[in-house]
Formats: C-alpha cells, sequence, structure tokens
C-alpha cells in the first residue's frame, strides 16, 4: 500500500485518538468519568514510564492488546525502515542518499510515538477482521514465503538484527506469524479495491490508479471502523 494513504490514515487516526481520549478514551463504548484524561496531539508522545508488557491499550471487539503487542508493532515499523536504510545504501549515492538517510532516522524517531504505533496496530487489526468477514483466506505459501523474505532481508540488515536482539525473542517469535498474516489479508484487501479501480477507470495512469486505491481503501477503513466496538485505553 502507499506511503501516502498510510500518511493519510495514521493522521486521521491519531485525531481519532486524540478525540477519543478528550471524550473518555474511548470509541463506541462507555467510559468511568472519574478518571483524569491524558490528551495527545499526535506530537508529543504519551508518557510510558510506568507501562508494563501486561497492560492494555485497545480493544477491539472483544479482542484485547497490550502493551507488548504495542511494542511489537513499534519494533516491526523500525525494523521495516532499516531494512529500507540498507536498500537505499546500496542503491543511492549523493544528495538523494544524504536526504534519505534523515529521512529515516525521522522515520525512526517518528515510530517512537506511542499514538503511531496505536494507530498502526488498529489498522491493521481492524482491516483483518473485515478481510476475515469477507471470507478471505491466506494462501500458506505465499505467507510462508513473505516470511522468509523478510527473515533473509533481516540476516543481512546489521541494523535491523539488533533492533529484535534487542526486543523479547519469545514475544517476536510467537506474534511474527500473526502479524504477517494480518499484513497478507490487508494488502490483499488493497490490491482488490485496486483491481476495481483498474476496471472502472482502464484509461487512467497508473499515478491515477494509486490516488483513487487510496481514497477507497481509506473510505473503506473508517467504515470498517466506525462498524467495531473499539475501547482506547488511557497510557
Amino acid at each position: 500500500m502507499k506511503n501516502m494513504c498510510k500518511e493519510r490514515l495514521f493522521t486521521t487516526l491519531l485525531i481519532l485518538i486524540v478525540c477519543s481520549f478528550l471524550a473518555g478514551c474511548q470509541i463506541n463504548a462507555a467510559s468511568n468519568p472519574s478518571e483524569e484524561k491524558k490528551s495527545d496531539t499526535g506530537n508529543e508522545d504519551v508518557s510510558m514510564e510506568k507501562l508494563t508488557n501486561e497492560d492494555k491499550v485497545v480493544t477491539i471487539n472483544g479482542m484485547v492488546y497490550t502493551y507488548a503487542d504495542l511494542k511489537f508493532f513499534e519494533l516491526m515499523s523500525k525494523v521495516e525502515i532499516e531494512l529500507n536504510r540498507l536498500q537505499g545504501q546500496q542503491s543511492l549515492t549523493g544528495k538523494e542518499l544524504e536526504d534519505k538517510l534523515k529521512y529515516w532516522d525521522e522515520q525512526i524517531k517518528y515510530h517512537d510515538n506511542y499514538n503511531v504505533n496505536l494507530s498502526k496496530l488498529i489498522e491493521q487489526n481492524s482491516m483483518y477482521l473485515l478481510a476475515e468477514e469477507k471470507g478471505l483466506k491466506v494462501d500458506e505459501q505465499v505467507l510462508q514465503k513473505k516470511i522468509d523474505d523478510f527473515t533473509q532481508k533481516v540476516d543481512q540488515a546489521e541494523l535491523a538484527k539488533k533492533l529484535i536482539e534487542a526486543s523479547s525473542s519469545d514475544q517476536y517469535n510467537s506474534q511474527l506469524n500473526t502479524y504477517f498474516e494480518q499484513r497478507v489479508l490487508t494488502e490483499e484487501i488493497y490490491n482488490i479495491l485496486k483491481e476495481d479501480v483498474k476496471k472502472e477507470n482502464p484509461d487512467a495512469a497508473e499515478q491515477e490508479i494509486s490516488y483513487l486505491t487510496d481514497k477507497k481503501y481509506e473510505e473503506l477503513y473508517m467504515s470498517q471502523m466506525e462498524s467495531l466496538n473499539l475501547t482506547i485505553e488511557t497510557p
């Protein structure tokens, strides 16, 4: 999926999260009005000093996700950034490489943000639920290839390996398959939308196809969000 679409979705979700904190820290559920609520701008991260791996961060249709789950999404995002960094260092030079290195450094810092990682967790798990509702299934060979390709790339990227080695190996190994299963189905939803856009706009250029697909995906995602019973916990 395109980065532009992702950035719009994260921005939208950050706004939703902020609003949910101000309104009582949840969407489509009642909250304890006596609890003190904290707000976040999306640029300032919430305090995580007292959080433990077992602390709940969000509940989606009855499924509880903890701070450990959130940290896993942070890890996977940062690992992907380091894989992109390595690929860029092998193919770019000069000012273009310099600019990209600065961008990747900024992205690493960006994913230190609690709400950014929460946005990614919510999006992937929500769209996975939609895929299940639509009867989409994961091709086991496709899934295994995705994991094998990822593992192979990590083995060649020192910074990515260090990030993984610094995390909980048990958690990483136990969540990797589920993470990629969700990701494969989320990407399949996007690809289905893209094929629909191509049929509806047979003469459109690739850039327009991407823009229209991003728009459809965002609309579908926001519709899915509205249909879920989603509770965001106060960190």
